[in-house]
């Protein structure tokens, strides 16, 4: 099986306004977002154990990079919206009611995040939980690297959840939101409305392959939610090789997407 390629370059501010995933802090560096140290090939994967029968535990290794892969590949998002739909950076207008919403230091501890972990088990020190409060702006991120061994499998698959919650208090956020909504049609991405969920929802979602033979896939799944001046990012990416890897069926990612927001807007004072 051929080794996943690189990441592409990135710039801009990332998906949604995320910060770039950074690169592994230099030594007595400060700590910051990104897996721990793990494979040279993709900082922050956990290492492979070695397989039965002396193999190298190539498929663990490569779900675990690819894991990883998809969360910084996320982040070219945000660059491509701002490119594909100009001006939505812009302009100021009057920003709308926060409704109650508050910032939290730990958005994911305060939401539980019970379905993912119902499929899941973290790797160890995650997730990784920001918080900034400022007057124009608080911003709660959440970024986790989970793993799961479907059934009596030898490989264990590995996904990631990148999740960001914002409070505009100084400009109007719609027209970003509906700019990022246009770039994920523009690249072809399956959209399905989430009624009774905020003002506007919707789910976004992608498979694509990732290697040249075309069996290698990135499945993506993006939550977009906008209630008042509050807006929330789930970003849940995992992968696959046609015909071999265990993963956990769409409606199922879907329907742990939903129940874990609806616990984390409640847990920041959303009805």
């Amino acid at each position: 099986m051929g080794t996943p390629p690189p990441p592409p370059p990135q710039s801009g501010p990332g998906f949604a306004g995320f910060p770039q995933q950074p690169q592994p802090p230099a030594p007595h560096g400060p700590p910051g977002f990104g897996p721990p140290p793990g494979l040279p090939s993709a900082p922050g994967a956990p290492t492979a154990p070695a397989a039965p029968n002396g193999g190298r535990g190539g498929g663990l290794r490569r779900n675990a990079v690819w894991a990883f892969v998809g969360a910084i590949l996320a982040s070219a998002i945000w660059t491509g919206a701002v490119v594909a739909v100009p001006g939505i950076v812009g302009g100021k207008s009057a920003a709308k009611s926060v409704r109650g919403y508050h910032a939290v230091d730990r958005i994911c501890d305060a939401g539980k995040l019970t379905a993912f972990r119902g499929k899941y088990k973290m790797v160890d020190n995650y997730p990784l939980e920001h918080a900034g409060r400022s007057e124009s702006m608080d911003v709660m991120r959440c970024y986790a690297l989970m793993k799961r061994t479907p059934g009596d499998s030898e490989t264990t698959d590995y996904a990631t959840l990148d999740i960001r919650a914002e409070l505009h208090k100084a400009v109007d956020s719609v027209p970003e939101f509906a700019a990022l909504r246009h770039y994920f049609e523009q690249q072809k991405y399956e959209i399905t409305d989430v009624p009774g969920l905020g003002e506007e929802a919707y789910l976004a979602y992608g498979d694509e392959p990732t290697s040249a033979d075309k069996t290698f896939h990135d499945i993506n799944h993006y939550l977009q939610v906008r209630d008042g001046a509050m807006t929330y990012s789930l970003y849940w990416t995992d992968n696959y090789q046609v015909g071999k890897n265990h993963m956990l069926d769409r409606e199922t990612v879907r329907k742990a997407m939903l129940d874990d927001t609806r616990d984390m807007l409640k847990a920041i004072g959303g009805a």
